[in-house]
């Protein structure tokens, strides 16, 4: 039996046996193999008392142990999934798609590529969508590249006023706007990194993929599109995915925290059901039109969008017309879901849930049903603010710097927080509005993923209104539920008369 040995000895085993595991990772393995009792405090005594092995940094607290080595210069180190994403990406001559869920680690992937490449005499260009993930991926190369394998690489920025290049910088970081507009200017042997590249299916920005770098590597939480995109622009120029990692195996891994999802029903009021009935009527029957009378196509649904939106500035009179009644249709059904009164209801009701979670994100449709929540949540004494895309980086700032250091133990925010931004760590996640997209849910799900330091798990509670698109009794959210049921702890869904206490229950027991 494992546990009959000697600690030391079984935790050496685990770490060269699967180098770039954190405290918890090897807790959960060593409990698996019938150290039952063993607490964390007892394991970091073994860990920091074996002289064979090592830590080195991971993601913001995180320490990550390896067997020790005379020296780390010039290399990242890496997950075992890291290390496999990569070596797939290599034997693929360099080009490919990395698709992996949000908070497991892309990034450092990306990076221990860019070293390779440095160390081969080229240039690598980051592509990002926003320019607040350029100054993400600036603290990253610091971190990484510079801190932790040692290199001294110039690092450049194209866009928010700078117009930097391969000529002179050996990184550099662009928007994709920038990229898209200046020549990136690659030598022999460069790189392009994309993140987020799913963006870049877009036919407009899909000019930021040069062909003049011989390495190239995406990154994505979902490789795809709801339009051809992928087909016309993105696989012609990485080649497809090369390596793909879900929940179940960044959970094997270590990546991230364990999981478990909540969703929580909630019902229309009279005067609510009547506009939703009354404004899916519309959608119906203007959906009809556009397909039977415009020739638009019924599905996939992104395809079916474009084709409306193509149409409705197409200066077709009839035409534009009922794209656009359909349109306004579409949009206010979604807001009578996204702001029905039952739905804060519930939110007030699982203030004991966030009073104890070490951080709360809200997701939002809108910026008042944002301020709503936190005005609510105020009076059960949870401090939060609201965070929106007009506030200007300096009061982003504060109100980050508020709830890392627990100033804020809420934010709320309208689609901001989806992608491309670095938030502060949490663990409860309360999703008021929901797209069909997949995607979103990906994204959300990772700002509360990462790994706790007292190894509790991440919460997700998802609102809907029962009988309507956002529904997983009607079938909403197939795909998510098909990716997250299985590797989540636990997956429950309450109705619209499931008591407060139940819900709180199931939230606050780990």
């Amino acid at each position: 039996m494992a546990n009959q040995l000697p600690l030391a000895e079984v935790v050496e085993a685990i770490v060269l046996e699967r180098p770039g595991l954190d405290k918890w990772g090897i807790l959960g393995l060593l409990q698996k193999l019938g150290f039952k009792t063993l607490t964390s405090s007892q394991l970091n005594a073994a860990l920091y008392s074996i002289p064979g092995i090592e830590w080195r940094p991971g993601s913001g607290v995180q320490r990550l142990w390896y067997p020790k080595s005379n020296s780390t210069h010039g290399s990242i180190p890496l997950y075992p999934w890291q290390q496999r994403a990569l070596d797939a990406w290599i034997s693929h001559g360099r080009r490919g798609v990395i698709e992996a869920v949000t908070g497991a680690g892309k990034t450092r992937v990306a990076l221990a590529a860019a070293v390779e490449t440095l160390a081969d005499g080229g240039g690598c260009v980051v592509v990002v969508p926003t320019k607040d993930l350029m100054r993400q991926w600036e603290a990253e190369v610091v971190r990484l590249v510079k801190q932790t394998a040692g290199l001294s690489p110039r690092v450049g920025f194209m866009g928010d006023g700078r117009h930097d290049s391969l000529r002179t910088h050996d990184i550099v970081i662009t928007t994709a706007q920038s990229g898209s507009q200046h020549p990136l200017q690659p030598k022999p042997g460069s790189l392009l990194i994309a993140d987020e590249c799913h963006h870049y299916g877009a036919e407009t920005w899909s000019a930021v993929l040069e062909p003049g770098f011989p390495r190239r590597m995406g990154l994505t939480a979902t490789y795809e599109r709801e339009d051809a995109g992928v087909e016309e622009f993105l696989d012609p120029y990485f080649g497809g995915v090369r390596y793909s990692v879900d929940y179940r195996e960044a959970l094997v891994d270590g990546v991230i925290a364990p999981f478990k999802i909540a969703f929580v029903g909630a019902r229309f009021s009279h005067s609510e059901q009547d506009d939703y009935d009354d404004a899916s009527d519309k959608a119906a029957r203007y959906r009809g039109q556009l397909i039977n009378v415009w020739g638009v196509p019924a599905e996939p649904f992104g395809l079916f969008m474009k084709a409306v939106n193509q149409l409705r500035h197409a200066n077709i009179a009839e035409g534009s017309r009922v794209a656009g009644f359909y349109l306004g249709a579409f949009t206010k059904r979604r807001k009578i879901m996204a702001e029905a009164s039952s739905k804060l209801d519930r939110i007030g009701e699982l203030a004991p849930a966030i009073s104890r979670a070490d951080r709360t994100i809200v997701f939002s449709q809108t910026k008042g049903a944002a301020s709503s929540v936190v005005a609510l949540l105020s009076k059960s004494g949870i401090q939060g603010a609201v965070l929106t895309s007009d506030l200007d980086m300096d009061d982003r700032k504060k109100i980050f710097a508020g709830f890392e250091d627990g100033t804020h133990e809420l934010v709320a925010a309208p689609k901001l927080l989806d992608e491309g931004i670095d938030v502060p760590a949490a663990d409860l996640a309360l999703i008021v509005a929901t797209s069909r997209s997949r995607r979103q849910l990906i994204q959300r799900m990772g700002r509360v993923v990462r790994l706790k330091e007292d190894g509790r798990p991440a919460r997700v509670v998802i609102l809907f209104v029962e009988g309507t698109a956002e529904d997983p009794q009607e079938g909403a959210h197939e795909d998510f539920l098909e990716l997250i049921e299985e590797p989540a702890e636990e997956v429950s869904v309450f109705d619209a008369d499931a008591s407060a206490a139940e819900i709180n229950t199931f939230l606050n027991t780990w």
